[in-house]
């Protein structure tokens, strides 16, 4: 059994992450792993992975990319085996991925400025909150969940058409891994990546999609900071975001064209492959039905 990798998107504020780790409870380096994708590699940065390897016991598996696109395209890269090799990187049951900032409410980059009365930005985690991994794989494992999120103001709510979605703020969540080296996971993302122009609108399209990509409405979502699951997305339930999501949805495109290729949603998939025995049984029933019926 593989639990956790933790996986941290790093530019320049690594020693924000590590500072704030200790909110990760119950880490267990034979379970659990801590990957750092960092789009920012100096002997500063190595010495302080070094110091905290040294301090923690544990070690830290550190790789290096390019600074484009954002923390969303490194997503993206994580995800498909651009950065890393596509088997090690899906090698633990569930990937619990944030932005270097999230667990410090502390640092004035976790904050808006004056004109928002230096409010903690809302993809910062929620106050006080303390990530227990036993017990959060235990009820990811036991009630069959695709993930997780613990959002400070609750994720996004959209809506595409008849179909609503919920993305998290920042892109930080857990998501099962298995659902990542999906096919249907694997082409979204590399048509989110196809269409990057390293802008910001481009990151915050990309945030909405993973609404899109992991979010299906139907399947069980654990929200660890109001302690429920959920399976629907009832809009009054959460944030309803100010963003064009619509133009920027029609803006970028591609990934419009894999939707609508795909009638069926990735529920839909998952209801009939749990389904699938019994109508093969119900399909073989009726046509010996249909024999007997004929030789009557």
């Amino acid at each position: 059994m593989k639990r956790f990798d933790l996986v941290v998107f790093n530019y320049r504020r690594l020693d924000s992450w590590l500072r704030n780790s200790n909110r990760l409870r119950g880490f267990d380096p034979a379970l659990d792993r801590i990957t750092i994708v960092s789009a920012s590699p100096s002997e500063e940065e190595t010495a302080l992975v070094r110091k905290f390897e040294s301090n923690s016991g544990f070690r830290v598996r550190y790789l290096t990319r390019e600074n484009r696109g954002i923390d969303q395209l490194a997503r993206i890269e994580y995800f498909t085996g651009t950065v890393g090799t596509l088997d090690e990187n899906l090698a633990y049951d569930f990937i619990f991925q944030m932005q270097d900032h999230y667990l410090d409410t502390e640092a004035s980059f976790s904050h808006w400025g004056p004109e928002l009365h230096f409010r903690i930005k809302g993809d910062v985690v929620p106050d006080g909150t303390v990530f227990d991994l036993p017990a959060l794989y235990e009820k990811l494992i036991a009630n069959d969940l695709s993930g997780a999120f613990c959002d400070r103001n609750n994720p996004c709510w959209f809506a595409l058409g008849t179909r609503r979605y919920i993305t998290p703020n920042g892109g930080n969540f857990i998501v099962r891994t298995a659902n990542v080296r999906d096919a249907r996971t694997q082409r979204m993302c590399l048509s989110l990546r196809s269409v990057c122009d390293d802008t910001y609108l481009w990151a915050v399209y990309a945030e909405f999609m993973w609404g899109v990509v992991f979010f299906e409405e139907g399947l069980k979502f654990y929200d660890i900071k109001r302690d429920r699951v959920f399976s629907t997305w009832e809009r009054d339930l959460f944030y309803v975001s100010p963003d064009d999501v619509a133009g920027l949805y029609a803006r970028y495109g591609p990934i419009s064209e894999e939707i609508a290729c795909d009638s069926r949603s990735r529920f839909q998939l998952a209801l009939e492959r749990r389904l699938r025995p019994w109508l093969t049984v119900l399909r073989r029933a009726s046509t010996r039905i249909a024999r007997t019926s004929g030789r009557r």
